[in-house]
């Protein structure tokens, strides 16, 4: 394997090491001089990956740590962070691994989380959807969503009609922002009919 560039990200003390014209991994300063990299250096690709391994982890684990205090991820977020920051599959994987070992990273909890801040302007579908999509196990979201109590619809409809005509244009219009917010049919008919209660259109 040979590397092919070594780029410098802005001003920071980091690079991009390239290896047969192709993106590789993203180091410090130090280990690149500590372990002589340099550009047209052959070098076995174990080598250059215990390199990148051991000069990351540390790194990434702390950088995660700082992360996820603030943002909260689920596991599947966190592995995309990561390899967009240049850190190799290794890495990727022990620091996860560690994370979750120290009940960092948890996406049962994080499941939690998020219904609990979404389930008053949200429907329970929508919700699914947006935890699949963050990578949360389907098994773990149909057991969390299935003991909560979906009670958004009739509230968000009365305040989607605050000072609008009662009529069909209207309906329909609440009706599509309601779907939106991935309530069910059945849901979203029952607040219309409460709200459209004895209007003649």
């Amino acid at each position: 394997m040979l590397i092919t560039d070594i780029k410098k990200i802005g001003n920071s003390n980091k690079y991009r090491i390239f290896a047969d014209d192709v993106f590789f991994a993203t180091l410090l300063d130090e280990d690149i001089v500590k372990n002589h990299l340099k550009t047209d250096l052959e070098i076995d690709e174990v080598k250059l990956r215990e390199i990148c391994f051991n000069g990351q982890k540390n790194v990434a684990f702390d950088n995660c740590l700082k992360l996820l205090g603030t943002y909260p991820k689920t596991e599947k977020e966190l592995r995309r962070y990561l390899k967009e920051k240049g850190y190799t599959v290794e890495v990727i994987d022990y620091v996860c691994q560690k994370l979750i070992e120290y009940k960092f990273l948890n996406d049962d909890s994080y499941a939690d989380m998020y219904i609990k801040a979404n389930i008053k302007k949200k429907g329970k579908r929508l919700i699914a959807f947006e935890l699949k999509q963050k990578g949360v196990d389907e098994n773990i979201i149909s057991s969390k969503l299935e003991v909560v109590e979906d009670n958004a619809c009739l509230p968000l409809a009365e305040k989607y009609m605050r000072n609008k005509v009662k009529d069909e244009k209207n309906k329909q219009k609440t009706y599509r922002f309601l779907a939106s917010k991935g309530f069910e049919s059945d849901k979203i008919i029952k607040a219309l009919n409460t709200i459209f209660k004895g209007e003649d259109f």
